[in-house]
């Protein structure tokens, strides 16, 4: 990886790691990277057909047991779920605020469209995967390093050029199609499966340059348009293209119609879109990537299950298009799980019940009740109480927090500005909190049901949200307050808990956010023998504690704010007078 790229990573690591002071970008940002949403009051949806389960050979209760054992499942939360066979819906469920008419950010199963579009260029005669890739892009001789001019297209549709250069580069870099080829390198090209996003970058750049189109124009003629999918949206690199490895939003119903075209072999209602040859080689294994700690095998930009044949298009936090050929069914789910990639039960499950043609004769699961907390409504006294009134944090740690979830700040290289107060507001039986961050205002309305949906503007970068209050009771009887504002395109929820104390002048806000500090431990988990040895023995080196209490003060940091002139003494103060 270039020298200055590798700084430019560490200073935002470190930043990330100030609790004391906002973060910032370590270089400036130049584009907005998502300035649009689903028109959900305008835009019109082709929707697939409905029906029951038993209209398509599956008892209704077998579906039941299906969706009772995935919520039977605490590191499973599914916020959508489509089950699709013969080309219909015979279930679907969204769990609140969660609806079937807002995009979903797909993150990584981005990849499997970009090898769709290559299919389309493959079919046509214009692709040769054993050629080096910068005879397509026409920079061979800008790459400094001999060993990357070999790289070719199926180096990178099976993720084995070993590139350094990868995802958490980019927000160091606008010149990422230079910097992946003048990147060093950790092995032999082809040798090793090694997942690293900015492949699927550069396959994205090599179909623009020989299509002769933006990626996006390519796909939406090709591809939506015959399967009836009327709008999406492609995440665009400060370069230009699709950045590919994540990026594109697109309906739960659209990403069922991808599913059925990829179970079909390229067929959609009868219709030829891309070779059966093509899908064939996407969706088998083309690289043994389950022998370098990894639960499925690779084919092309896909997870593949030979065993089982069986795919998935599969994103981060599980955004999931499961295709079981075997039984025709095609199962969508966009979820909130702590999983980089396939941790959870989620595949299990799913292959008990549709990986084989005929349904298995086991127990079926009871539906054990609801994970919801109960909503104390009779202490909405509470609030009144705080209504009309200005909050100030005291302490620092505040300077790290705002509505954007964290993980959500670092996928779009925006980072909050801190808070500088906050207000609570009840209109009749509207309830509002105005939170500002820096210079900017937000005035959020949120009810006590199933969350009221608005548009959110963060930096230019517009957002579909929902935004609910609760109110929780601790096993001490401690009265909480909480308002959770979800990212609906995304598995992002931000969660502000609010603990009161005797002095309703005095309250004390956690930031908290799912997916969040699990999800970084999963991350980790997943990492190759030697990166993991590399982090535990840093963690030997540092006091342990002390790593850990800095990562919770970053996804759930915690500080008190005051209303009006009342002096408090922070711990921090206390300490710093007694030393």
């Amino acid at each position: 990886m270039p020298i200055g790229i590798s700084i430019n990573s560490l200073r935002l690591l470190l930043k990330n790691l100030n609790t004391n002071e906002s973060t910032k970008p370590v270089v400036k940002k130049i584009d907005i990277d998502k300035p649009d949403i689903f028109h959900y009051e305008k835009e019109s949806i082709h929707y697939l057909e409905r029906d029951f389960p038993e209209n398509n050979g599956i008892r209704r209760e077998f579906i039941d047991s299906y969706i009772n054992e995935l919520n039977s499942d605490l590191s499973i939360k599914v916020n959508r779920l489509l089950i699709i066979r013969n080309n219909k819906v015979i279930a679907e469920r969204y769990e609140a605020p969660y609806q079937k008419d807002s995009w979903d950010c797909v993150f990584s199963a981005s990849k499997s469209l970009v090898a769709l579009a290559l299919g389309l260029l493959y079919d046509e005669g214009k692709v040769n995967l054993d050629l080096p890739v910068c005879k397509y892009l026409g920079n061979e001789k800008k790459i400094t390093l001999v060993r990357n001019k070999k790289i070719t297209l199926r180096h990178l549709l099976t993720h084995s050029t070993g590139s350094n250069f990868n995802e958490m580069s980019t927000p160091s870099s606008y010149k990422w199609v230079k910097d992946f080829f003048n990147s060093g390198y950790k092995f032999k090209l082809g040798t090793k499966f090694d997942y690293n996003s900015l492949n699927t970058y550069i396959i994205s750049a090599v179909v623009e340059k020989i299509a002769g189109v933006k990626f996006q124009e390519l796909v939406e003629e090709r591809i939506f348009k015959p399967l009836d999918i009327n709008k999406t949206y492609l995440d665009i690199s400060p370069e230009g293209y699709f950045k590919g490895g994540w990026g594109l939003y697109i309906l739960p119903e659209d990403m069922a119609k991808l599913g059925i075209m990829v179970r079909d072999f390229g067929k959609y209602n009868g219709k030829r879109i891309i070779s059966r040859e093509w899908i064939t080689m996407m969706t088998h294994k083309q690289f043994e990537a389950s022998s370098f700690n990894h639960v499925f095998d690779y084919g092309f930009q896909t997870w593949v299950d030979e065993k089982n044949n069986f795919c998935t298009l599969n994103g981060m936090f599980d955004q999931n298009i499961l295709v079981y050929r075997n039984s025709g069914v095609v199962v969508v789910t966009c979820c909130s799980n702590n999983e980089a990639f396939h941790g959870s039960n989620l595949f299990k499950i799913s292959h008990k019940y549709f990986a084989k043609k005929d349904v298995d004769n086991f127990p079926l699961c009871l539906d054990r009740g609801s994970h919801e907390v109960s909503n104390y409504n009779n202490l909405l006294y509470y609030y009144d109480h705080i209504v009309g009134k200005e909050y100030k944090p005291v302490n620092k740690i505040a300077n790290t927090c705002g509505v954007m979830p964290l993980l959500l700040q670092n996928e779009l290289g925006v980072y909050v500005q801190g808070i500088k107060s906050i207000k609570f507001h009840k209109d009749e039986n509207d309830y509002f909190i105005e939170l500002v961050e820096g210079k900017d205002t937000y005035k959020i309305k949120f009810d006590f049901k199933d969350g009221v949906r608005q548009t959110l503007t963060f930096y230019g970068n517009v957002f579909d949200c929902a935004a609910q209050g609760r109110f929780i009771l601790s096993g001490k009887g401690e009265v909480y307050f909480v308002i959770s504002i979800s990212f609906l395109e995304y598995p992002s929820t931000r969660y502000i808990t609010i603990k009161f104390s005797k002095d309703e002048n005095v309250l004390s806000f956690e930031y908290s956010e799912n997916p969040g500090l699990e999800f970084v431990r999963s991350l980790i988990d997943v990492q190759t023998e030697n990166v993991q040895k590399f982090i535990q023995n840093a963690m030997n080196i540092i006091n342990p504690d002390l790593i850990t209490g800095k990562i919770r003060n970053i996804f759930a940091p915690t500080f008190i704010a005051i209303c009006g002139d009342k002096k408090i003494r922070t711990y921090n103060q206390i300490k710093k007078k007694k030393s």
